[in-house]
C-alpha cells in the first residue's frame, strides 16, 4: 500500500508535465518531453550554471587562504534559503490541503502511510533547489581542489543533511500556516502575507549575501576565520561536513536526526486533526436593523473589490504595486539627505527635470497594478448574472475600471507626499505639482487602458480563475504597455531638448486626452461588447 501510495505522490508531483490542468486533458507526448526538456533546461543550465559561477569565483580564493571550510558553509546557507524558499510554499497544500484528502483518510489506509507519502513529496521539492545550489559546489571543489575521499563523501553527505534541513524547516513553516489557517475564516490575506514576507527575506539575504561574497573574494586572507568559529559554531561545523571531518560529519548528521525525529513525531501527532479541520467559522444571530441604500455605482464597486480581495492569486500577480509604492516612498524618506546630494552633483539637472524623473518613476512603480485586465473575463459563466440585475452595463464597466483606482490611486499619491517631503528643497513649486498630476492622471488612464484591453481579449470559458490572472494576451500587453509608456516617457525627460515644465504639460495632456477617449469608449462600444459577451 505505501509503494502505491509513493507512486501516486510522484505521479501528482509532475502532474503539470503530463495533463493541460487548464482543459483537464491528458497533454501530447511531444509537448510533454518539451515542458520536461525546458523545465531541465532552466534547473540544470540557468540555475546550476549561476551557482556554478559562484562556485568557481569562491573556491580558489578561499582554498588557497586555507578555509575551505566556509566555502562549504556560505553555499550550504544559499542552498538552505534557496530550498526553504522554493518548497515551503507548496509544503502547507502538499500535506494539509491535498484534495483527496478525505477520500484516502476514508480509506482502510494507516494515516501514517499518507503522512509518509506526502511528506516525500515535500522532500524531494527541497532536495531539488538545495541540490542545484550544493551539487556544482561539490564537484567544482573536486576539480579546482585537490580530490580526497573525505570531500568526496563529505559533499555528498552535505547534500543529504542540507535538504533534510530544508524539509523539517519547511515541514514546520506548514505546520504552523496550518494552525493558523485552521482557525481563520478567510486565508487569502495571509496567503499574501506570507507571499511578501518571503519576497522581502530573498531581496533582502539576496542583497546582503551579494555583499558578503564580493567582500570575500577580494580580500579572503583578511577573514577572521576564528572568530566565525567562536560566535557561529553550527556555521563552521556545516562547512567541515562538506570537507569530510569526521567530528563533525557525526555530530551534524546525529543533530538532523534527532531534528528530523522528532519533526515526523509532531506531525503525526497532528496531522489527521489538522487535516480534517475545516475552516473555523462565526455563527450570525439574525439582528433586524435599518441599512441603508447605497447608490448603484458604489455597490458595483464594493463588488469588484470584494472579489479582488477574496483571491490571493488575484492581489499578488496583479496588485502588487498596492504594496510596492508606499514601499518606494518609505525607502524616498530614508534615502531623502543623500538622494539630494546625489542630484545637486549633476550639471545641467534643474528641479523641475527632478519633479518630472520622480513622477515617472512613480508610474512605473503603480504599472505592476493591472486589476482591471481580467476583471471582464473573470464574470465567466456568471455574466448572465451580472447582466440580470437592475444595474445599468455602464455602472458595471466603470466599476470594474473604478476598483484599479481605488487599490492604486491612493497609494500613488501617498507615494508622490513622501518623495516631496524627502526631495523638499530640491524640487521647484511646478515639479512639485506635476509629481502628483502626471501619477494620478496615469492611474486613472491605466485602469481603463486594462479594462479596454480585456473588453478585446475576454475569455468566459476557463476552469481556474488563476489562468485567467496569469495568462491570455491581455494581460500580458496590459503589464508591457504600462511598463513601457512611462519608460519612453522617463527617457524623453533625459534626451529630448524641452524644459521639463514643458514636457510636464505635454505628459498631463498626453494622458487627459486619451482618458477622455476611453470613457465614451467603454461607455459605448464596451457596452455594446459586454451585452453581446457569452
Amino acid at each position: 500500500m505505501l509503494k502505491i501510495l509513493l507512486k501516486k505522490q510522484m505521479m501528482e508531483a509532475f502532474r503539470g508535465f503530463f495533463v493541460n490542468s487548464k482543459k483537464n486533458q491528458r497533454r501530447a507526448p511531444k509537448i510533454t518531453v518539451l515542458l520536461i526538456a525546458l523545465y531541465a533546461v532552466l534547473m540544470v543550465v540557468v540555475l546550476g550554471g549561476m551557482f556554478s559561477a559562484l562556485s568557481v569565483g569562491l573556491c580558489a580564493p578561499l582554498a588557497g587562504a586555507g578555509i575551505l571550510w566556509l566555502y562549504f558553509s556560505i553555499l550550504a546557507m544559499i542552498a538552505l534559503f534557496l530550498g526553504v524558499f522554493g518548497s515551503v510554499f507548496n509544503t502547507f497544500a502538499g500535506l494539509y490541503q491535498g484534495k483527496d484528502n478525505d477520500l484516502l483518510l476514508s480509506l482502510p489506509i494507516p494515516v501514517r502511510y499518507i503522512l509518509f507519502a506526502r511528506l516525500l513529496g515535500v522532500y524531494l521539492m527541497g532536495l531539488m533547489f538545495s541540490g542545484v545550489v550544493l551539487l556544482p559546489a561539490w564537484i567544482i571543489r573536486l576539480i579546482a581542489v585537490d580530490f580526497t575521499v573525505g570531500a568526496f563523501f563529505g559533499g555528498l553527505l552535505l547534500i543529504v543533511l542540507i535538504s533534510l534541513l530544508v524539509f523539517v524547516i519547511s515541514c514546520l513553516l506548514g505546520w504552523v500556516v496550518a494552525k493558523i489557517t485552521s482557525k481563520l475564516k478567510s486565508k487569502s490575506f495571509l496567503t499574501v502575507l506570507i507571499a511578501l514576507v518571503g519576497i522581502v527575506l530573498y531581496y533582502v539575504v539576496y542583497f546582503k549575501g551579494v555583499n558578503i561574497v564580493e567582500g570575500l573574494m577580494n580580500d579572503p586572507a583578511g577573514i577572521d576565520a576564528a572568530a566565525i568559529k567562536g560566535k557561529a559554531l553550527p556555521f563552521y561545523l556545516i562547512g567541515r561536513v562538506g570537507e569530510g571531518d569526521p567530528f563533525a560529519c557525526l555530530f551534524v548528521t546525529a543533530f538532523v536526526l534527532i531534528v528530523v525525529a522528532l519533526t515526523y513525531l509532531v506531525l503525526d501527532r497532528t496531522f489527521l486533526k489538522i487535516a480534517t479541520t475545516p475552516a473555523s467559522s462565526t455563527k450570525k444571530q439574525y439582528r433586524e436593523k435599518r441599512v441603508a441604500m447605497r447608490p448603484l455605482w458604489l455597490t458595483a464597486l464594493l463588488r469588484e473589490a470584494r472579489h479582488f480581495t477574496a483571491n490571493a492569486g488575484y492581489m499578488l500577480n496583479l496588485g502588487l504595486s498596492t504594496i510596492l509604492c508606499p514601499a518606494l516612498g518609505i525607502f524616498l524618506l530614508v534615502k531623502g539627505a543623500t538622494l539630494r546630494e546625489v542630484f545637486l552633483q549633476f550639471e545641467g539637472v534643474s528641479p523641475d527635470m527632478i519633479g518630472m524623473g520622480l513622477a515617472l518613476i512613480i508610474c512605473l512603480a503603480s504599472s505592476m497594478n493591472a486589476i482591471a485586465a481580467p476583471s471582464v473575463s473573470l464574470e465567466g459563466k456568471g455574466i448572465d448574472v451580472i447582466r440580470s440585475l437592475p444595474v445599468p452595463t455602464k455602472t458595471v464597466l466603470l466599476a470594474k475600471a473604478g476598483n484599479q483606482v481605488l487599490f492604486t490611486l491612493p497609494a500613488v499619491l501617498l507615494t508622490s507626499l513622501f518623495g516631496v517631503i524627502a526631495l523638499r528643497g530640491t524640487l521647484s513649486v511646478s515639479s512639485v505639482v506635476f509629481v502628483f498630476v502626471v501619477p494620478a492622471l496615469f492611474t486613472v488612464f491605466l485602469s481603463l487602458y486594462d479594462l479596454t484591453l480585456n473588453l478585446l481579449t475576454p475569455n468566459l470559458h476557463w476552469t481556474n480563475e488563476i489562468a485567467v490572472i496569469k495568462q491570455g494576451l491581455g494581460i500580458i500587453v496590459a503589464l508591457l504597455s504600462g511598463f513601457a509608456l512611462p519608460s519612453l516617457m522617463l527617457v524623453g525627460v533625459i534626451f529630448l531638448p524641452i524644459s521639463a515644465v514643458w514636457l510636464g504639460l505635454i505628459y498631463s495632456v498626453t494622458l487627459l486626452l486619451p482618458i477622455i477617449g476611453l470613457y465614451f469608449a467603454v461607455t459605448t462600444w464596451g457596452v455594446e461588447v459586454f451585452e453581446k459577451l457569452s
